[in-house]
């Protein structure tokens, strides 16, 4: 599909995140997301496949079964989950996914510790609203090689104070209703 160029005039403020966040279809979340969420922080390896298969969304929106490469990083995952639920838990799963599953390793770490969600769309809303950079297609993908956990936690810490200064004009504002608004204008602008 071709790019939309994003308005440059727009803002990130309540009116966006209602806008945006709208467009989002919260079926998806009812059917696959909430369901599983609780089970998969508490270490449920059933749940934390749900929500695994949820990020791997297929056509429609509908969850898909993950590929070789990604059952072989999940699997890796729950080899070592148990040393995640402890105390340095957070450093564990980064160097055990130093350098690779960048979007997985991410989403599990969303799981685990309550972290925001992050992904190519919202890296894209991230670049735009930061940098006023539009990444177009892959360009938004997130990097292999070690770079995403720099990235991750330099976007998690521009979610949070987005979110803190949203909740300032609109305080019953969530977490979820920013990264579903988030998600789908990036996904709009891919």
């Amino acid at each position: 599909k071709p790019s939309v160029i994003p308005n440059p005039a727009e803002v990130l403020d309540a009116a966006f995140v209602q806008k945006w966040s709208s467009r989002y279809p919260q079926n998806y979340d009812a059917n696959n997301y909430d369901p599983h969420i609780t089970n998969a922080r508490a270490g449920d390896a059933t749940a934390l496949r749900r929500l695994t298969e949820w990020k791997n969304v297929g056509s429609g929106p509908r969850p898909m079964k993950l590929a070789k490469t990604k059952e072989k990083a999940f699997q890796q995952f729950l080899q070592r989950l148990e040393f995640y639920q402890r105390a340095k838990g957070r450093q564990m799963l980064r160097q055990d996914f130093s350098k690779t599953a960048p979007v997985y390793s991410i989403f599990w770490y969303h799981i685990l510790f309550g972290t925001p969600i992050f992904d190519v769309h919202t890296n894209r809303t991230y670049h735009w609203f930061t940098q006023r950079i539009h990444r177009k297609g892959r360009t938004a993908k997130i990097p292999y090689g070690g770079g995403h956990w720099r990235l991750y936690f330099a976007y998690a810490r521009w979610f949070k104070e987005t979110l803190r200064k949203l909740r300032r004009t609109q305080s019953a504002l969530t977490s979820r209703d920013l990264d579903r608004a988030l998600f789908m204008w990036g996904q709009h602008h891919s």
